[in-house]
């Protein structure tokens, strides 16, 4: 995400075209950026599986869980929305690196705690590390991909996060009720330690940043204001704003069915080990939709796909609900509504993409995911409040899939607008 571009360069200082298209460099940084993602994947739906085991040994209510969800996501806001812009100023592979130390050091901070407290700061600043990784690693793999490719390989990489939210919750599954809730939370900060030494030794720095730096004074003079108001100029005021509110209700909807899921089948009476593993297969339905949009987004338009998804992943949402206590019907629902629900949200990045002109793109991509933080922030508390009011868990499901309809509508209005716009300029 960047909040200020260059509007040209000048043709001496750019790099040759095989530099920036290289294939061997070119995988190599797509595969370390999507390790870096199914680590965000992977911390961030760890802690959904431990929020029982948490709460019963420091002695908290399980409704008060809601907070702790929620902070990590005011982290994940904050570092997001400051570590692009200082990844375009001082280089988006250091950032990342700094990101990555950042989650793993408080994954292992979280591994310690004894106190409500401590487990609200130390989630909120994990959430700060991996806000702070994703732009990073989004932009990387962006630009070093060719342009007509962006968009696949900016969605199909992106399906790394669901991944590793699939392993995460596997894993929960399998060590959590032999060695502790601690151990998930050692692994998930022995990793990224692990990889932090081979970012710094092989995935090359931003060659954006590389020639910000080397442009000296006739860059400064290309240099245009914020791209921010472009979002807003031209007849694109609405478009934005419905980005925005299909983004808040898409991150609504995949957070809150991550984060409370396995809490609310153990407290309809399902075991630690079957609430995670539905969990899990809501993840793996999560990476074959997004990557299977990924794969056809160059042949359709995205809009049409968009609302089938939502409207089906509200619907199979609910039915998670409605089939607690008979295990296939929930793990069919759970798989298909992991598949559409994570397909809506890889497509909404496509069509936030194409909706802005090149020097605003990743502008109007980052404040659309940025922003969309806010419901992926108010979900887990308002589900929280539904369980302390004492909400039935098929209630509470069917609360959760209110979102995913809203976003179907909302991005109906948003084909309507880009049509209404694109017959407008020809």
């Amino acid at each position: 995400m960047s909040i200020r571009r260059p509007q040209q360069q000048t043709a001496a200082s750019l790099p040759a075209p095989r530099e920036i298209d290289a294939p061997a460099i070119r995988r190599r940084v797509v595969v370390l950026c999507s390790l870096v993602a199914f680590l965000d994947g992977f911390d961030t739906q760890s802690l959904g599986p431990a929020a029982s085991a948490i709460t019963a040994q420091i002695g908290i209510k399980l409704s008060a869980f809601g907070l702790v969800f929620s902070a990590s996501q005011v982290g994940f806001l904050i570092g997001a929305l400051t570590f692009s812009a200082l990844g375009d100023r001082f280089g988006r592979k250091r950032m990342l690196i700094i990101a990555t130390a950042i989650f793993a050091g408080c994954t292992l901070g979280t591994a310690a705690v004894g106190t409500y407290g401590a487990l609200l700061g130390w989630r909120l600043l994990t959430g700060l590390g991996l806000g702070a990784a994703t732009p990073n690693f989004i932009s990387l793999a962006s630009e070093f991909s060719p342009p007509s490719q962006r968009p696949r390989v900016v969605t199909i990489m992106w399906a790394a996060v669901p991944f590793g939210g699939m392993v995460g919750s596997f894993a929960s599954a399998a060590i959590i009720p032999r060695f502790g809730w601690q151990a998930i939370f050692f692994i998930g900060s022995a990793a990224p330690l692990i990889l932090i030494p081979v970012l710094m030794s092989v995935m090359p720095e931003s060659l954006e940043v590389k020639l910000e730096r080397e442009g000296g004074a006739e860059r400064a003079k290309a240099t245009r204001p914020s791209p921010i108001a472009e979002l807003f100029t031209d007849g694109r005021l609405r478009a934005t704003l419905l980005l925005w509110g299909a983004s808040f209700m898409t991150w609504m909807t995949l957070v809150v069915v991550a984060f409370w899921t396995p809490a609310l089948l153990q407290k309809a009476g399902m075991s630690a080990r079957a609430a995670a593993s539905v969990l899990a297969l809501n993840n793996g339905g999560g990476v074959i939709g997004t990557v299977l949009i990924g794969m056809i987004l160059g042949w359709i338009r995205p809009h049409s796909v968009l609302i089938t998804a939502f409207l089906l992943s509200a619907v199979l949402i609910a039915s998670m609900g409605m089939s607690i206590g008979y295990f296939p019907g929930l793990a069919g629902a759970a798989v298909f509504a992991g598949f559409f629900s994570s397909a809506a949200a890889g497509g909404l990045i496509a069509v936030a993409a194409g909706a802005y002109p090149a020097d605003a793109r990743a502008t109007g991509v980052g404040w659309t995911l940025g922003l969309g933080r806010f419901g992926s922030i108010l979900g887990p508390l308002g589900a929280g409040l539904l369980v302390a009011h004492g909400w039935q868990v098929p209630r509470i499901y069917l609360a959760m899939a209110c979102p995913a309809l809203l976003a179907a509508g909302l991005v109906m209005l948003l084909a309507r607008d880009l049509l209404s716009r694109s017959v407008r300029t020809t």
